[in-house]
């Protein structure tokens, strides 16, 4: 999926360090329902961590997709209820993470068919002088299948625009100088989320 290894590192930090934030968000306060929601994050940042690298990105593939279905209901759950979820961003930012955790479901879900449409029966090549750009090698079929591609691209632009809105409003949050956790948390959410948008763009 990302043949560029710089990519990978870039990929791999910013999950790396979201991830790390969410662990120690948890460990410093909130409400049960905000605690396991960090939890929630955790696992989907190492999963994307996973995602990132050829000889993990297929590990667990059927485990991970039921997880992240759990993992969507429950915030839906948190939604419905506005389960004390209020120092997180309330009933909305939950329906957010409704959709970021069916996206996580969908792209381990569909990675073994997005895979084998990049690299088709003859596989990729990397052109001389180019490295981490892979073009169809010979017979390869070169071409994502396009109900991946539309799905990859309309969530893309999801997730960029609420990673946008995220760091807007943290940047709000840090001049009103509101608590840090709550300006670093906004930081980090959207953070996470051009990230995935970033990791579904390779995908279409």
């Amino acid at each position: 999926m990302i043949t560029a290894e710089g990519l990978r590192w870039i990929l791999t930090a910013t999950f790396v360090l979201t991830g790390a934030f969410c662990a120690y968000r948890c460990l410093r306060q909130g409400s049960a329902a905000e605690r396991t929601g960090d939890v929630l994050h955790v696992v989907m940042c190492v999963a994307m961590v996973a995602m990132a690298w050829p000889a993990t990105m297929s590990v667990a593939r059927w485990p991970q997709t039921v997880f992240f279905v759990l993992a969507a209901v429950w915030f839906a759950g948190v939604a419905v209820t506005g389960a004390a979820h209020a120092g997180h961003g309330g009933r909305r930012v939950a329906v957010y993470h409704v959709v970021m955790m069916a996206a996580m479901a969908w792209m381990v879900f569909v990675m073994p068919r997005a895979m084998s449409g990049m690299t088709g029966p003859g596989g990729t090549t990397e052109m001389a002088g180019h490295e981490g750009m892979a073009m169809p090698a010979a017979g390869a079929a070169g071409s994502t299948p396009a109900d991946v591609t539309t799905v990859a691209l309309v969530l893309v632009v999801v997730f960029v625009v609420a990673g946008l809105v995220f760091l807007s409003r943290a940047i709000d949050d840090a001049r009103a100088s509101r608590p840090a956790l709550r300006s670093l948390g906004g930081g980090a959410s959207g953070v996470m989320a051009l990230g995935m948008g970033l990791m579904l763009l390779t995908m279409a």
